[in-house]
């Protein structure tokens, strides 16, 4: 089957495939908890939702075939523990045909990843959060991320995509809250929905270009959030690593590589006139990016380094 989605205009269809892939490595984030069983997952999708009724066949594409549905864009669900997607069409007896695809991301903390990749905007009322654009409707819950699409956009399509995406919701195990290490980035100055959760280096100079190397040690085995604050567009970049000593070799290899001329001080003023600033706690390292002045910058990593905890045993 084609990918349905490759009809939709680039910025929707980015979600969370964006175009510029290229970015990307064959580096993969852990295989998760794999589930062959393709008959459970199809059972997640109603076979009959008001007016519309799924097809007796459906696709399903897993780590390695993923390519032969998105092409490139298949790294970025394979930068998280992407197990497998299955594709399904609703037919309507009034109106146009629905297009679903349910991503078996491995568990929540990556569903909520993929989400938040391209999440322009957030809105509660469908799993642990929704967002639509146009003819499409993209929403995480547990560990499965589920995008809707009508083939046109009429009066009543905007109305079925919600009927059709609360249908396969209440089919699926109960709603997640977001990653830990979302729930640890400050308040204050927090732009909406512009939280990204992902693991891998070249996911965070997909978001926020730091640099050719990975010199803050991203792997599958860390945990990272990038957000934007304001004013300005500051950026906070959260990372928890798997041991203190490898946060702290990380931090090291920072300063080495992105602030080499830093001495001891743990904000830096940057060539074009921002502020950089930097710090650890435990298996924690902080840094602050493109603050506005000193004061912003060190005020947004203290806050940070303030509210980090380690999740429970």
């Amino acid at each position: 089957m084609a990918n349905f989605f490759a009809t939709f205009p680039p910025m929707w269809r980015s979600v969370p495939a964006l175009a510029a892939l290229a970015l990307m490595s064959t580096a993969l984030h852990g295989c998760g908890d794999r589930d062959p069983d393709r008959t459970a997952v199809i059972d997640l999708l109603p076979e009959q939702i008001g007016g519309w009724t799924r097809s007796a066949s459906a696709t399903y594409y897993d780590r390695e075939t993923i390519f032969d549905y998105i092409n490139g864009a298949g790294e970025v669900y394979r930068s998280y523990a992407f197990n497998q997607v299955v594709v399904a069409v609703y037919a309507g007896s009034q109106g146009p045909d629905i297009t679903v695809e349910l991503f078996d991301m491995g568990g929540p903390a990556d569903a909520y990843g993929v989400f938040s990749h391209a999440r322009e905007r957030e809105e509660a009322g469908i799993g642990g959060g929704y967002e639509q654009r146009g003819r499409v409707l993209c929403f995480w819950q547990d560990r499965y991320y589920v995008c809707v699409a009508s083939e046109e956009r009429t009066a009543d399509s905007d109305r079925a995509l919600l009927d059709v995406a609360r249908a396969i919701s209440q089919r699926l195990p109960p709603a997640s809250d977001p990653p830990d290490l979302v729930a640890m980035l400050p308040g204050d100055g927090l732009v909406a929905s512009s939280q990204r959760f992902f693991h891998l280096h070249q996911s965070l100079n997909y978001h926020y270009y730091l640099a050719r190397e990975n010199i803050l040690e991203l792997s599958s085995e860390t945990d990272a959030v990038l957000a934007r604050y304001a004013p300005g567009s500051t950026y906070l970049l959260l990372v928890r690593y798997a041991s203190d000593s490898d946060a702290a070799g990380a931090l090291t290899s920072f300063k080495r590589g992105y602030l080499p001329d830093a001495g001891e001080s743990r904000t830096v003023e940057t060539e074009n006139g921002m502020f950089v600033s930097y710090g650890s706690r435990d298996r924690f390292v902080v840094v602050v990016l493109d603050a506005v002045s000193e004061t912003a910058a060190n005020d947004l990593l203290q806050a940070t380094l303030n509210g980090l905890r380690q999740p429970p045993n």
